[in-house]
């Protein structure tokens, strides 16, 4: 006599699947890093895995590495009012290509993790 398989419906975000089914993102001697330096590990960690895994457009994208770069503290407030003056001015949120390689270079050279920067 075979059981039928039960169903279980879990109330989770896309994200956290994501994490669940491929792991941390971040590599254990990045986190030792981090968690030296005070930052939060699990904020960068979420925000890198919706990077990776969420189906984002252009402005998406921008968007997740912008709240990386700012929870890594790579962004001056000149660089956050350039931004915000660019979303006023063309009612679009993008980053520029020196901006984009710069969050891309952190994650590589601190965490040693690779993701891709595509431009708008």
């Amino acid at each position: 006599m075979s059981q039928q398989p039960r169903i279980v419906h879990l109330d989770i975000l896309d994200t956290d699947y994501i994490q669940l089914t491929t792991g941390d993102r971040i590599p254990e001697d990045g986190k030792h890093r981090l968690i030296a330096d005070n930052y939060n590990v699990e904020l960068l960690s979420r925000q890198l895995v919706h990077y990776q895994y969420a189906d984002l457009d252009a402005q998406g994208r921008d968007d997740i590495l912008c709240k990386i770069g700012t929870t890594a503290e790579l962004f001056t407030p000149a660089d956050h009012e350039a931004m915000d003056e660019r979303l006023r001015s063309t009612g679009q949120f993008f980053l520029t290509q020196g901006e984009r390689q710069q969050v891309v270079n952190w994650l590589h050279d601190e965490l040693g993790v690779t993701v891709t920067c595509s431009s708008s």
